[in-house]
């Protein structure tokens, strides 16, 4: 790790700083956040408890859990609560581990339920009230009309279906159910987010695939119309990325409406085009502040390198004897996007040796944010 900053981490429990009960004995803390696909945000703590002096912990407790710098600040990587406790050795030692706060209390059990003539929104709001959640989405995403949805699978089945049909990440944070476009470049309330650019000097260990995959030339989504009692399609309008190879690609399932069948042939052709291309960054300097989510233009490197990414994994890890470190899993654009085009004024550009996070406005927070 480069030299002048000093990494430090805090632990909050009900709102009390509980950081001194870990700062002899931690010897890593790994958060992950990620970027829906039926996965919560997850920590794991991991104690020294060389001599048995560990307090007992039980399951069930929330934490709230921080990483930075001395010389910086701290980032807020979320609130987790803790669903196991693992006791290890050798050497001894005691693993906290925790999952995105209330994700574990979606209910996973099949469920018989029938919505007709709701909104995305309406369905969320339903499943989430249940376990007294609240839902934070974007607008263009929670007002979509669902004509009819008979539900007799599990609540969380739900959810991921509703995200892969709308293009959309959802997932569990701070207690509250987020419904958001996928590489979208704004945040649920529809302000912009700042894509962080990366360059030669931000780079540890780093690897970009190219995948082959059958390049089709569209997704083509079926609907039935009850007005002409007659089977309709729709066209994908999302472009491929690179040489359209394999045709139309029909999807098997039959829709209610035309709006939801271009939704979800347009999500499907993002998912083919997102799949062609992934990338692993490790970076030279640890960097709590990257989210899930994020979108990065890499800058300075070779053709085919260069170019644009969403991360769908962050893993964030204190190291005591090393310090952080930060890998971000990574995909292109399904929609294309050229994040490199995006207004000068949303572009952050670190100097060498510096934390990225240092140069987010204080405006671009992204837990309050989100």
């Amino acid at each position: 790790m480069a030299t002048g900053y000093t990494p430090i981490y805090r632990v909050m429990k009900g709102g009390i700083d509980i950081t001194g009960n870990f700062n002899d004995r931690t010897t890593q803390i790994k958060v992950e956040l990620i970027a829906g696909g039926g996965e919560g945000d997850n920590c794991t703590i991991t104690l020294d408890d060389r001599d048995w002096a560990l307090a007992t912990v039980d399951p069930g407790d929330q934490i709230g859990v921080y990483l930075g710098y001395k010389e910086v600040g701290l980032a807020y990587l979320g609130t987790f609560n803790l669903t196991d406790v693992v006791y290890k050795g050798k050497p001894r030692s005691v693993q906290l581990v925790g999952t995105s706060t209330k994700f574990g209390d979606l209910n996973k059990a099949p469920t018989t339920k029938e919505y007709i003539g709701k909104t995305v929104g309406e369905i969320l709001s339903d499943i989430a009230g249940e376990t007294g959640m609240a839902v934070a989405g974007a607008t263009g995403l929670t007002d979509q009309q669902v004509e009819t949805k008979n539900q007799i699978t599990s609540n969380l089945h739900v959810i991921n279906e509703l995200e892969r049909r709308y293009g959309a990440v959802a997932k569990v944070v701070d207690g509250k159910l987020m419904f958001v476009p996928r590489d979208s470049v704004t945040n649920a309330s529809g302000e912009p987010v700042p894509t962080l650019v990366l360059k030669p000097e931000h780079f540890g260990d780093w690897q970009v695939r190219y995948m082959q995959r059958s390049a089709f030339s569209g997704v083509k989504a079926f609907w039935w119309d009850e007005h002409d009692k007659v089977r309709k399609w729709v066209q994908s309008s999302t472009a491929p990325i690179g040489q359209a190879t394999g045709g139309e690609y029909p999807m098997g399932e039959w829709f209610k409406s035309a709006a939801e069948a271009t939704a979800a042939a347009n999500s499907k052709m993002e998912a083919f085009n997102r799949a062609q291309v992934e990338a692993t960054f490790d970076l030279a300097k640890g960097d709590p502040w990257i989210r899930d989510t994020q979108t990065i233009s890499v800058q300075g490197m070779r053709d085919r390198v260069n170019g644009s990414y969403v991360v769908q994994r962050a893993i964030h890890t204190y190291i005591k004897s090393t310090g952080i470190r930060s890998t971000l899993e990574c995909r292109g654009p399904g929609n294309g996007t050229d994040f490199s085009d995006r207004a000068d004024d949303l572009l952050l550009s670190p100097l060498p040796g510096e934390v990225m996070g240092t140069v987010l406005p204080e405006k671009w927070n992204f837990p309050d944010d989100l």
